[in-house]
């Protein structure tokens, strides 16, 4: 996933956190970077079977609350969906390099 994302967030020195929910195929390859300019990580992580996470979150933060935090991140009818082996009711936004520009 996304060079283009991976470099900005390297060259990044302002602070940004964030939580993305993301459903993904299985070319997907999960990474983790730090950012010592703002002292942040980004990673890519698998959520479930279908689902992953793209989190930017502080170094040193507390991790109980940042779990409850991406709990949250995942609908509801996301986690039930999951649970029956099917998904129903949602968006699909699918962005190509020819998409999104330079």
């Amino acid at each position: 996933m996304g060079g283009g994302l991976k470099l900005e967030f390297v060259k990044s020195t302002d602070p940004a956190n964030f939580i993305i929910f993301l459903y993904a195929h299985e070319y997907i390859v999960p990474f983790e970077l730090k950012n010592n300019l703002t002292g942040e990580r980004l990673e890519l992580r698998r959520f479930n079977k279908r689902n992953w996470l793209l989190v930017r979150y502080p170094v040193e933060r507390d991790e109980a609350k940042w779990a409850e935090w991406e709990r949250w991140a995942v609908p509801e009818w996301e986690k039930e969906a999951v649970e029956l082996d099917c998904l129903w009711y949602r968006v699909n936004i699918n962005f190509g390099d020819k998409d999104t520009g330079d």
